[in-house]
């Protein structure tokens, strides 16, 4: 029985450390939004486990296991697969939604912010950015403070928003250099369906969707 019982495990090796990791990933996008790197994870989830050649194996189920139980998806920042976003393969965007608590006002002024810059095509400069924050900020009376430091801080965190200093899409705007831009951050490019935003886009403006010609040009490459 002792000998069957060996044979299952190393027949299996990969089994318990796909579970581990989902279950790490899993509660890891629950609490926070942050970019995953394989190398914490091998210093976590998988320390003192023999890895090595079968950590692209081990990823493989844990997408799969991801994707059919949960409904997310592991998305690679980079081609190396080395840093990757837990996204929400059900809902649009993980945000709250309306509600009278605080925390959900604030947090629910991303969406709105991502419907522009799909819109706009083009980055936002930070002056711009705080110039639509402060409307909505006087007409639900919240903290233009805190909104900054969330947009800044919370949401590029969570990879909804990007936000940087000129470089090769805003020099010609910003030639000297001294300008922050926004710009859709990677899981909001993997969460937002970009298309059904535009159609209820033109639904408020009584239009087809291929009215906005630029946007839909785009979109439909």
């Amino acid at each position: 029985m002792e000998d069957d019982q060996d044979s299952i495990e190393i027949a299996s090796p990969n089994k318990s450390a796909t579970i581990l990791c989902v279950q790490y990933l899993v509660s890891h996008h629950m609490k926070s939004k942050n970019v995953i790197k394989k190398d914490d994870l091998m210093k976590t989830v998988f320390k003192g486990r023999n890895i090595g050649k079968n950590y692209e194996k081990v990823m493989e189920e844990v997408a799969y296991t991801l994707k059919n139980t949960f409904g997310f998806s592991i998305s690679y920042i980079k081609n190396d697969h080395k840093q990757f976003i837990i996204i929400n393969s059900i809902d649009e965007i993980d945000v709250p939604r309306l509600s009278s608590s605080e925390e959900s006002k604030y947090r629910n002024l991303l969406k709105p912010i991502i419907g522009a810059l799909v819109m706009l095509r083009t980055p936002i400069s930070e002056g711009q950015m705080w110039n639509i924050l402060e409307k909505f900020a006087l007409k639900f009376n919240l903290d233009m403070d805190y909104i900054k430091q969330i947009f800044k801080g919370d949401f590029v965190k969570d990879q909804y928003l990007q936000y940087k200093l000129t470089d090769d899409t805003t020099i010609m705007l910003d030639p000297e250099k001294t300008i922050y831009w926004f710009t859709l951050g990677p899981r909001a490019l993997e969460e937002c369906d970009q298309m059904t935003l535009l159609n209820r886009v033109g639904e408020l403006y009584n239009k087809p969707a291929k009215s906005f010609k630029r946007v839909y040009a785009e979109l439909i490459k």
